[in-house]
């Protein structure tokens, strides 16, 4: 059965922002369609913000491209292999963005698609939950000590070091050389010498926009 016939009237509502809802009837994939009913849920919802908030911001001539119809495709396989709701709200919010235009740097939406498909549902939580803890004005340039004590609530210490390594290996996350002449950080003691920091990489923005962790959503 076709896994984008649940998607099908929630995408229809993109109509009045340029999408063409007569080529949807050819649209097509192989996917687990009870994931990608659960989805269309969740897409709903974000699709509904977009019409009512961010049309100024919508992408025209990418919603009448192909290059939306696979990132389509991509979301309802990401969201086969998702094991809660919060990623498949996650994956949605996606999904919606990818509607949007983006300042410079440009957003690859198809490269960051694939990495939130990769993320597991801690280290997903994990991720989220880091942007809290970093300086709000530009979390792209704090650093994060590798010893820090610092945790997410619920996870033990060693499940919260693991997700940033899957992190890192996602290339969300950076290891980057930390001296005492970046200072404390936080509620972090005075370092008594160099080590090491995690860092957001240039692929963690992407993630970050098209889920709107920092936008208007």
């Amino acid at each position: 059965m076709n896994a984008l016939e649940p998607l099908l009237p929630v995408l229809q509502t993109l109509e009045p922002l340029g999408l063409p809802t007569a080529a949807l009837q050819g649209w097509y994939a192989y996917a687990n369609q009870k994931q990608a009913a659960r989805l269309a849920q969740h897409l709903g919802d974000e699709l509904q913000l977009v019409n009512q908030r961010l049309a100024h911001r919508v992408d025209h001539a990418y919603l009448r491209s192909d290059a939306f119809q696979a990132n389509v495709v991509q979301a309802v396989r990401a969201a086969e292999v998702a094991e809660s709701d919060d990623k498949l709200r996650f994956i949605a919010r996606a999904l919606a963005g990818c509607t949007l235009s983006f300042p410079t740097p440009q957003v690859d939406k198809a490269q960051t698609l694939r990495i939130i498909e990769g993320l597991s549902d801690r280290e997903l939580r994990v991720f989220v939950e880091y942007f809290s803890i970093l300086d709000p004005i530009d979390p792209y340039t704090s650093l994060v000590p590798i010893d820090t004590q610092v945790t997410v609530q619920g996870l033990s210490r060693q499940e919260f070091v693991t997700s940033l390594l899957g992190l890192q290996q996602l290339g969300l996350l950076s290891k980057e050389p930390l001296t005492d002449r970046d200072g404390e950080w936080r509620d972090t003691p005075a370092r008594s010498g160099p080590g090491f920091a995690w860092k957001l990489t240039g692929l963690a923005r992407q993630v970050a926009a098209l889920g709107q962790l920092e936008g208007e959503f």
